[in-house]
């Protein structure tokens, strides 16, 4: 690309790259700025996610584009006519003036004839510089729409490629949260009655939705009693689903502190004496007496090996 050095630049495209600067660029940037305080306004007064913010964003620009250009075409216009009328009557003051100093004969009639072909000639090159020279804005105009539409569909695209995203995300974490909720519909209905199972299982879930939950009442209503080791082999496959391990969401000591919490009177020796932190963080550990057994998962890593779950697994 070859750029024009100082000296090459004539006045007239001096001017019109001044007069593009001075219409076009920095009105626009002026527009982009105010639209941000705007958008932010519109956002806040609106009802939640009636209307995403990009989209806001993207109409007060045009908005405020759009009256922007609409007043400056306005002013030309009257400029240009103000010219106009200012300039015939120059033209006729002038011509008056002529007359009236010196009688025009029939010899001299041709001279004046001709001056006034001459002017007209100046004003139609002159006419025609100015449709020029609004031929060349046009154009730079509507190469910087272009620019803008590029743009405004790159934002857009971004945009959407978060929104899908998280929506993605929402998705998988439903379906981890049904299958778990199905899981303990399933595998704690021997063990706890059918109008408490709302409540047990709306705990559990919380927990599956942060490991950093720690319950502050201890569940003590069961049909049948259940050991430490069945609440550890039922954390354990809850938690496995969700990520369980070093350097994953959940870990061993995230477990056993909800067990402590959650089943205190379960975590206790045949004397009666509570079991260490350490003993609870063993989830695996098993015994001939166990009702819950851990269960692992599939190839899916999600399904459990239960009736309404076993049809949903392959391999």
């Amino acid at each position: 690309m070859k750029i024009d050095s100082p000296s090459s630049i004539t006045s007239r495209e001096a001017s019109i790259r001044l007069e593009w600067i001075s219409t076009r660029i920095l009105p626009g940037v002026a527009v982009l700025l105010l639209s941000i305080p705007l958008c932010q306004w519109a956002d806040s007064n609106l009802p939640n996610g009636i209307v995403p913010a990009y989209i806001i964003y993207m109409m007060i620009v045009i908005v405020l584009w759009s009256m922007y250009m609409a007043v400056q075409y306005a002013f030309v216009g009257i400029a240009q006519t103000w010219k106009n009328n200012t300039h015939a009557c120059n033209n006729q003051t002038a011509t008056n003036e002529s007359t009236a100093q010196k009688p025009v004969f029939l010899l001299e009639a041709m001279p004046v004839y001709n001056e006034s072909e001459i002017i007209e000639a100046a004003c139609e090159a002159e006419n025609t510089e100015e449709v020029s020279e609004a031929e060349v804005s046009e154009d730079v105009y509507t190469a910087e729409a272009g620019e803008l539409a590029k743009e405004s569909h790159a934002s857009a695209t971004y945009q959407q490629g978060i929104d899908d995203f998280y929506q993605s995300q929402a998705e998988s974490q439903k379906k981890k949260l049904d299958t778990i909720h199905e899981y303990l519909l399933y595998i704690m209905s021997p063990f706890v009655y059918e109008e408490d199972m709302d409540e047990f299982c709306t705990d559990l879930l919380r927990f599956a939705m942060d490991h950093n939950y720690r319950p502050e009442v201890e569940w003590k209503r069961y049909k049948t009693k259940l050991s430490s080791l069945d609440v550890r082999h039922l954390l354990w496959s809850i938690a496995t689903r969700l990520g369980l391990g070093k350097g994953k969401v959940y870990s061993n000591d995230d477990c056993a502190c909800y067990i402590e919490r959650r089943f205190a009177s379960l975590c206790v020796t045949a004397s009666g004496e509570p079991l260490s932190h350490n003993t609870l963080r063993n989830l695996t550990v098993t015994s001939n007496s166990d009702q819950i057994h851990c269960d692992y998962p599939g190839k899916d890593g999600l399904l459990f090996h239960i009736p309404l779950q076993l049809g949903g697994e392959k391999g």
